[in-house]
């Protein structure tokens, strides 16, 4: 039974660090990521692969520099031991000048499904996207 309630506990933080980090990506928050994730990161999305914490940052910072906005919609969290799979909608607004105007021409949604690895500290240390 204490294994259990301490496996609830775990599940419970690795969903709130998911949340935290769902926020700060779209808040384009690259300090804040910085602090989640673990040095030795591996992220691979459709547009390639990157390995340890200066890659992953300069990543995230070039999907920021092509966004106007970027907002990450979770559907779901499905946590399991030290890994995670969130299914979200990432709605992207790419053109114009204000980011609060949504305008139907610019602005796409796109389905993705994160796999993510934590390491003991609860650092993201792995990151696969996979668009749907």
């Amino acid at each position: 039974m204490k294994l259990e309630k301490e496996m609830s506990m775990n599940n419970a933080m690795i969903e709130n660090v998911l949340r935290d980090y769902f926020e700060a990506f779209s808040n384009k928050d690259v300090d804040t990521l910085e602090t989640m994730f673990a040095k030795d990161i591996q992220l691979t999305d459709s547009f390639g692969h990157w390995s340890g914490i200066e890659d992953v940052i300069e990543a995230n910072k070039t999907i920021f520099k092509n966004c106007l906005r970027i907002t990450a919609i979770i559907d779901e969290i499905i946590v399991e031991g030290d890994s995670a799979c969130a299914i979200i909608d990432i709605e992207i607004m790419t053109q114009g000048s204000d980011p609060t105007n949504d305008f139907r021409e610019n602005h796409q949604t796109l389905k993705v499904i994160d796999y993510f690895v934590f390491d003991t500290d609860l650092k993201i240390k792995k990151i696969s996207a996979y668009k749907q």
